[in-house]
């Protein structure tokens, strides 16, 4: 198996290992199970104001406690789904409803918006792809003061929002919890286009391989292409469906300022679908022509061996006849090319002009090589 036969095979099998976190049937509705091996979680906390910011790397409860309520906005970026009582106690903090924390801890999580009492809760996939797509969810509560965003795994996806928290008279300083929301679910949906862009290039790629030479390792690297689009169009469908909710029917906590920005921020999931079509189609495309190149190649190998079978049935059969070697002393009905002296190069010269004889007859139909085809003429 090549490398990138086992890359691929680890990556499915990452991503079956993924689905295998279940809830049994009998547990308590809002109970928090942790998936297994995932990382110790790490707090990262932002509070801020117009003219004031502070931030604060593996931060604890205790000091989460101490900035509450003493900045207009806080921002807990958590990372690692590794402990259940770290998380119950941030849902006892924060007032996030056992249900939402149920579903921030089952992993992978369809992508939705929902409106709880106190608090929105939001859950989507962020994706990378490096030759293997590998996603990564994240789930942001918005409440009364404070944004917590959960992912398993750090990556630099929010590095944009920090960036723009450090402008003193940036719209995301000044303006309140719903906007950075905003901020967050737009730097996820942004994550999407450089995604987008690698598989358009595996895409066109793939295409001139195709079409160059249809090498049997195309198609496994198409299945494993399609397979991406499909992941991410599970991912973002869902996700398109409920922004475009919550444009429709806004709850109370996203102001009419910052509905327009989520407007934007459906245009853009809008534009990742549309993209994602497209590379549906473009796989069934490859496929179909890779499926057809093939045939194609084997069409011309059966022409030619039928071509070749062609010219040496008459050759066997002159061969045949002056093989059968008859006594001419015994019958008179011989071959009289038996005692001729020339009967041998005769023989040779009857198969070479029935062989060129039906080359240009070939050739003339359009068979082989440029002819022109008798129907054309």
């Amino acid at each position: 198996m090549s490398k990138k036969s086992k890359n691929g095979a680890n990556h499915r099998a990452r991503q079956r290992k993924r689905f295998d976190h279940t809830i049994h049937p009998h547990t308590r509705p809002g109970t928090v199970i942790v998936p297994d091996g995932a990382l110790a979680p790490l707090l990262h906390v932002t509070a801020y104001g117009p003219d004031q910011i502070v931030e604060k790397r593996n931060a604890t409860v205790a000091q989460l406690r101490e900035l509450r309520n003493k900045y207009p906005v806080m921002w807990i970026d958590a990372v690692g789904l590794g402990d259940a009582a770290l998380i119950e106690e941030m849902g006892e903090l924060l007032g996030l409803h056992r249900l939402s924390l149920e579903d921030m801890a089952t992993v992978p999580q369809r992508s939705k918006v929902e409106d709880y009492p106190h608090h929105l809760f939001a859950v989507t996939q962020i994706p990378t792809y490096n030759g293997d797509l590998c996603l990564e969810q994240v789930s942001m509560f918005a409440g009364k003061g404070f944004v917590l965003s959960w992912r398993e795994h750090a990556g630099n996806c929010f590095d944009i929002v920090r960036k723009r928290l450090q402008v003193t008279n940036g719209t995301t300083r000044s303006s309140g919890v719903d906007y950075l929301l905003y901020a967050l679910i737009d730097a996820v949906i942004d994550s999407y286009f450089p995604v987008l862009e690698q598989l358009g290039e595996v895409f066109d790629e793939l295409d001139d391989r195709v079409e160059a030479d249809s090498e049997p390792a195309c198609i496994a690297q198409m299945r494993d292409l399609r397979h991406d689009v499909r992941q991410l169009r599970r991912i973002v469908w869902p996700l398109r469906d409920a922004i475009d909710d919550l444009v429709r029917s806004p709850p109370e906590q996203i102001t009419q300022e910052t509905l327009i920005h989520f407007r934007d921020c459906h245009d853009h999931a809008v534009q990742i679908m549309d993209t994602l079509e497209n590379y549906r189609d473009a796989g069934s495309d490859l496929r179909d022509y890779y499926a057809t190149s093939i045939s194609n190649r084997m069409n011309e190998t059966i022409k030619v061996l039928t071509i070749i079978s062609t010219i040496f049935m008459p050759l066997s059969f002159i061969a045949g006849v002056y093989g059968m070697n008859f006594d001419a002393h015994e019958s008179g009905w011989d071959m009289p090319e038996l005692r001729w002296k020339y009967g041998y190069p005769f023989a040779m010269g009857l198969m070479a002009v029935v062989a060129l004889g039906q080359l240009w007859f070939f050739r003339r139909r359009g068979w082989i090589g440029k002819g022109k085809r008798k129907d054309e003429e």
